[in-house]
């Protein structure tokens, strides 16, 4: 664990880590750090556990965001359709705002439209 982090255990911390970095379900990871799986339920009621899980989460959505910023120089580089992997990419590094998608409308824009009505001449 690194530098301790205040009321988080060991127990915790191991937690945390395979919440976010393994595949395994609470009660996999229950089992395998010694806890009952209704205590990783109760620790996910306190605010310093979720705080280090989002924390955690965050850390690992960079990590990917890193990854995928090397794929994407591949694929900058590459002429072949990736369509798929770059739509991927690009959700990850949306996800650490790094990238978005989004455009941009201004409100403030006014448009005036004038309407003209001539009137048929009836025959004269």
């Amino acid at each position: 664990m690194p530098k301790h982090i205040e009321g988080i255990t060991e127990q915790m911390y191991k937690a945390i880590q395979l919440l976010v970095w393994s595949d395994k379900g609470k009660s996999e990871i229950a089992e395998e750090i010694g806890v009952a799986r209704e205590t990783i339920w109760r620790w996910y009621k306190r605010d310093d556990f979720m705080d280090e899980l989002q924390k955690e989460r965050r850390n690992k959505f960079h990590v990917a965001g890193d990854v995928a910023q090397k794929e994407l120089l591949k694929l900058i580089k590459d002429d072949s359709d990736k369509r798929t992997q770059l739509q991927a990419i690009k959700l990850v590094l949306g996800e650490n705002n790094m990238c978005t998608d989004k455009s941009q409308i201004d409100l403030k824009t006014t448009q005036n439209i004038k309407v003209s009505f001539i009137k048929d001449n009836e025959e004269e």
